[in-house]
């Protein structure tokens, strides 16, 4: 455990836009995305199980389609608890002024971005392996056709924007003055905690003020 929470070493670089990005993307490895994409699989799967029980009189189709529509809503939040718990002990291990956390908020805005991305391929591939109707390449075609524009621009919108809310986080959590293995712990454990609870308060929020108003429109 300690080894997982120690800070990374910053590289020496400077710290503008460029650099940082650069720097941030270069981890953005195999095994996070296959952390994310399995994510998607396994959340798929259960999903697509939770809802076949209470909702038996619907089709199969109908069922998966659910099941993609609603991790769509889901995956901006999942995605970014996904790269705080990454990203999160290097962003522990940096205290700098609120002033240059500029390129570290955006760079964790556009991975949060990729993510999802590779996170709802792996949902759609995963709901058209289920469909079982002998035409895959069709099956993704259609679950991504009956993906509203609207909504997807949202989610992306949504990730890109928990992704540098986790990062604020844990830069404000980076300049609390413990220090240490069991200070870095410590600082983890509540940049979790808040980051949690400001993404489903917001996604509530979005439930309650963004949607309505959305759907009156249409």
């Amino acid at each position: 455990m300690g080894a997982i929470l120690t800070p990374a070493p910053r590289a020496a670089v400077s710290d503008g836009p460029m650099p940082t990005l650069i720097r941030r993307f270069e981890r953005l490895d195999a095994r996070l995305v296959a952390t994310v994409m399995g994510t998607g699989v396994v959340v798929c799967l259960g999903f697509i199980e939770l809802l076949r029980s209470p909702l038996q009189q619907l089709s199969r189709v109908t069922i998966e389609l659910l099941a993609v529509r609603a991790l769509l809503f889901l995956a901006p939040l999942l995605v970014s608890l996904l790269l705080l718990l990454r990203d999160g002990p290097l962003l522990l291990g940096d205290r700098r002024p609120p002033a240059s956390w500029g390129p570290d908020l955006l760079a964790s805005g556009l991975l949060s971005v990729v993510l999802l991305l590779y996170f709802m391929a792996a949902v759609i591939i995963t709901a058209s392996l289920m469909l079982n109707q002998g035409d895959g390449v069709g099956e993704v075609g259609f679950l991504i056709g009956q993906l509203e524009p609207a909504r997807f621009a949202a989610a992306l919108a949504r990730a890109a924007a928990y992704g540098g809310i986790c990062a604020a986080i844990c830069l404000q959590q980076a300049r609390r003055s413990a220090s240490g293995a069991v200070g870095m712990a410590s600082r983890m454990a509540r940049s979790l905690r808040l980051g949690i609870g400001v993404m489903v308060c917001l996604d509530v929020l979005w439930t309650i003020v963004v949607d309505p108003l959305r759907m009156g429109g249409t």
